[in-house]
């Protein structure tokens, strides 16, 4: 093989490497069988935030960094510190965390746990240390003010992480203001909330 040879090869696999990388981010990430997921139209959850604003899906199901296993139903979605987190749905509120600050590797993070009353229990991680607007026993509407986001815990940048669970696995929603991909956000790609339609649990 000729000097030029070779380097025409290299030159080829220095190519195909962002191709690669697109094909492999495309087949390895994001939901695996959307029929799993429910129709939008008929979600009861709304995007965590408040109706008019505009976040970035910064990881989304079946993430890069995270978001595997029993965790791969779940969203993060970046925000600056101190932004509004809003109840995706309304419930009960059975838990809060807000007395960690800083973060890092294995970094304990400060979340709210809020019970729907049907088996289900949203998750809000990595608000801000002393950021919950709620109390353990709060009955909470949809679309409420329950926090500030941080940057707290197992993160890498201010963001809110979201997941629904029933009782243990993360569990596959969409979102009833996400108007394209099927309710279901995906990742680097930006959503607007807009609640004037939700369907709410009363």
């Amino acid at each position: 093989m000729t000097k030029m040879q070779r380097w025409s090869i290299f030159g080829l696999a220095i190519t195909a490497l962002p191709l690669l990388g697109v094909v492999l981010f495309f087949t390895l990430t994001g939901p695996q069988d959307l029929s799993k997921f429910p129709p939008s139209e008929t979600s009861p959850y709304l995007l965590p935030w408040p109706d008019g604003g505009c976040c970035l899906c910064i990881q989304g199901v079946r993430g890069i960094v995270s978001h595997r296993g029993a965790s791969q139903f779940a969203y993060d979605f970046y925000m600056p510190i101190a932004s509004d987190i809003c109840a995706a749905r309304a419930g009960k509120v059975v838990k809060v965390v807000q007395h960690h600050d800083g973060n890092g590797r294995k970094w304990p993070n400060n979340a709210i746990v809020i019970d729907h009353g049907d088996g289900t229990r949203a998750y809000y991680a990595h608000i801000k240390r002393a950021g919950a607007s709620v109390s353990v026993g709060d009955i909470v509407e949809q679309r409420q003010v329950i926090a500030a986001s941080g940057n707290v815990g197992n993160s890498m940048m201010p963001h809110l992480h979201f997941h629904i669970t029933d009782g243990g696995r993360t569990v596959p929603i969409s979102f009833q203001d996400v108007k394209k991909d099927r309710g279901v956000p995906r990742m680097f790609k930006m959503y607007t909330s807009g609640g004037s339609t939700a369907i709410t649990d009363r």
